[in-house]
């Protein structure tokens, strides 16, 4: 009978996924409910890609609100309602990945 070799190899994980998490509570309604929500089972690769693009995208808005109330025009609210939207999704994909983080580490037995 023959020994299996040792290795070093691990075995490749499995990309972690996305949980459900609401985002843009519902004013009307104390239900707790969400307008939108970020969906369970995306990649969480996917989920921070996303997170990183919409991300920059409100660093970009930012800067051009700076820039414009720095030349002294005008900033509208409906820009900053757009900042708190943008904002909100941000953060929304990254507790879902979080979520998903903590979700697979206990199904695994937690630190090994």
């Amino acid at each position: 009978m023959s020994q299996p070799k040792n290795s070093n190899n691990q075995p490749p994980a499995q990309d972690s996924l996305t949980t459900e998490q609401g985002f843009c509570e519902t004013p009307i309604d104390n239900k707790g409910e969400y307008m939108l929500q970020v969906v369970a089972g995306i990649g969480s690769r996917d989920a921070i890609q996303q997170a990183r693009t919409l991300a920059s995208g409100l660093g970009q808005i930012c800067q051009h609100m700076h820039d414009s109330l720095n030349y002294g025009e005008m900033v509208y609210c409906d820009g900053m309602a757009t900042l708190k939207f943008v904002a909100d999704s941000v953060s929304a994909l990254l507790w879902s990945v979080q979520r998903g983080l903590s979700s697979d580490i206990e199904s695994s037995g937690g630190d090994q």
